[in-house]
């Protein structure tokens, strides 16, 4: 067996696990979850917690890390099913609300934030948003979300573009089939071609292919891309409650996108974001696609830094190729 690439190695290496148990009646005999997550930076410095998307984890991030951990603490967290978490089957029900529980944890119990700014991506979206309800449910907060940064994700779905394979994958007649047949090379490849400007490299695409296939990771894939299901029930009440948030958001898109097109974004923002008491801001990156903190990770650190700290960041992008832009 080919051996994974040495950037997803070093990243598994340089994480640590902590032991997480579901909170759903369903989930109980599964028994506690190794959950892997990584902090990286000065734990004294200004903290930024990053959630990732389906199908990939954490590692989806690992060039944006690179550029904010001189001046930032930054945490991720592969969620169950996910990257080098555990990936249990056998009926156990992977569920966005149970992700946003475990991420609540995570930030309270594990590393013990007070204050972050939120950094979420695709599926990571919705557990961000289910996250912003546990935080406004909460009279007293045990920790403070200072800014709510959203990059492409279907965060309404009546405008998304599901491709086929997504659609078959979803479908409960042949979701298993294909969970069973698909390889982690098939899935990574194809991610590569179609979300990806510029194309992977092909140490990607094996660094990808290396993540599917730990714990036979292609075999749960009808099981964890259920969230679409329980994104479409939720989603009018999760962004309801980001438009009365108290915490200041940004949305951050790549254009290229055809899964979740710019018509996602212009959605939320005019409906729900766009005329909110509390601030908020909206970006546009011209030439990067669905993994657009892969694609331009200079781009989108600077306009995280802008939000963290405001007046820096943005001014100091020189990238005449791809200039983000502002919808007002």
């Amino acid at each position: 067996m080919k051996s994974p690439p040495v950037a997803a190695v070093d990243w598994c290496k340089a994480g640590k696990y902590f032991s997480w148990k579901s909170t759903l009646a369903e989930n109980a005999a599964s028994g506690p979850l190794n959950i892997f997550s990584l902090c990286r930076g000065n734990p004294q410095s200004p903290a930024i917690l990053l959630i990732h998307g389906y199908p990939t984890s954490s590692y989806d991030f690992y060039k944006l890390v690179g550029l904010l951990t001189q001046d930032f603490y930054v945490c991720l967290l592969d969620t169950p099913g996910y990257g080098f978490s555990d990936k249990p089957r056998h009926g156990y029900r992977y569920s966005v609300f149970d992700d946003a529980r475990l991420v609540d944890d995570f930030i309270r119990k594990v590393i013990n934030l007070r204050n972050f700014t939120l950094v979420t991506h695709d599926k990571g979206d919705s557990v961000g948003l289910a996250l912003l309800q546990i935080y406004q449910s909460r009279a007293l907060k045990p920790y403070i979300i200072n800014h709510q940064i959203i990059l492409n994700g279907n965060i309404y779905l009546p405008l998304a573009q599901l491709n086929i394979g997504q659609k078959l994958l979803l479908n409960h007649i042949t979701g298993p089939v294909m969970s069973a047949l698909m390889t982690g090379s098939q899935m990574a490849r194809g991610l590569a071609r179609t979300t990806y400007s510029p194309t992977l490299p092909a140490e990607e695409v094996e660094a990808l292919v290396s993540i599917f296939n730990y714990q036979s990771g292609m075999k749960i894939q009808h099981d964890i891309i259920q969230y679409l299901n329980e994104r479409k029930a939720n989603e009018i009440v999760w962004l309801e409650a980001l438009g009365r948030s108290e915490v200041p958001a940004m949305l951050i898109w790549g254009e290229l996108d055809s899964i979740a097109p710019p018509a996602v974004a212009d959605y939320v923002w005019s409906n729900y974001l766009k005329g909110r008491a509390v601030p908020a801001s909206y970006w546009r990156v011209p030439c990067a696609n669905h993994y657009v903190q892969f694609d331009q990770p200079e781009i989108v650190a600077a306009l995280i830094r802008s939000a963290v700290k405001p007046g820096s960041g943005i001014s100091n992008i020189t990238n005449a190729g791809c200039q983000p832009y502002q919808i007002k």
